[in-house]
């Protein structure tokens, strides 16, 4: 009996010894924790699609700068007024406990057109209109470089109205002195027709004769009006002349 112990004691040693000789598993913590982002500005206005490029991350959370978040690893943002953001990308390692940030700042560009909805074209021909009553055919749209514009060829010289650019559905007081803002050009020197006025008879309206180049010129002009009505519109009346015409950034807002 006694030699029977020695031996099952002299065992439990020896499996002791084998068990104190297996390496414990260790976790290794990334060599490289690397925290980046780049971006893409979309064609709508505003509207950032964040790429991750952070390496051995466990989680995310950006920080946009304007009072909103996420914790997407590949977030698309749409910011809603012109400024420049702060953008923080925050991500943590489990393995080492780590939390590392990068931040860099994005300039965003939200065109704004007062009383005037799509003024940029950027949403589609929606809700201008040829004359009153037509919505634009597509084809009037032009998209170069990201961004979209109305264009139209004037082939015949006739009634300014005849070939007419309008947004309807404005409410105007009479008095009210309105400021109508766009940019136009054209493919030779021509004069165009702007202003604003009734979407219906008797068309009572405030508009002046602009003159446009192949140049892009940007136009600032003050309206009174002198008509009152919830179905107001803005003008560009282009049939007296003949040769393209582009317009863009329409805006339209009451000056103080």
């Amino acid at each position: 009996m006694y030699k029977s112990i020695k031996i099952l004691s002299f065992f439990a040693v020896i499996i002791n010894l084998v068990a104190c000789d297996t390496p414990e598993e260790v976790i290794s913590a990334p060599k490289n924790f690397v925290v980046k982002y780049t971006y893409v500005k979309e064609a709508e206005a505003g509207k950032i699609t964040f790429i991750n490029t952070t390496e051995n991350a466990d989680s995310y959370f950006w920080d946009f700068g304007d009072g909103t978040s996420s914790t997407i690893k590949n977030p698309v943002k749409t910011f809603t007024q012109t400024g420049e953001y702060s953008v923080r990308l925050t991500c943590s390692n489990l393995a080492t406990s780590t939390v590392k940030s990068y931040v860099s700042t994005i300039s965003v560009f939200v065109f704004q057109g007062g009383l005037i909805l799509n003024g940029d074209f950027e949403g589609g021909i929606n809700p201008w209109r040829l004359g009153v009553a037509n919505p634009i055919p597509s084809i009037l749209l032009v998209t170069e470089n990201q961004n979209t514009y109305f264009s139209v060829n004037v082939t015949a010289a006739g009634n300014p109205f005849d070939v007419n650019l309008s947004q309807i559905g404005i409410t105007m007081t009479q008095g009210t002195t309105y400021r109508l803002t766009f940019d136009a050009w054209s493919d030779i020197n021509r004069s165009m027709v702007v202003g604003i006025g009734l979407s219906g008879a008797p068309f009572t309206n405030q508009s002046v004769t602009r003159n446009i180049t192949p140049t892009v010129q940007s136009f600032s002009i003050d309206l009174v009006a002198n008509f009152s009505s919830a179905n107001s519109r803005v003008i560009f009346d282009l049939g007296a002349a003949v040769g393209r015409v582009n317009i863009d950034n329409v805006t339209l807002n009451v000056v103080p």
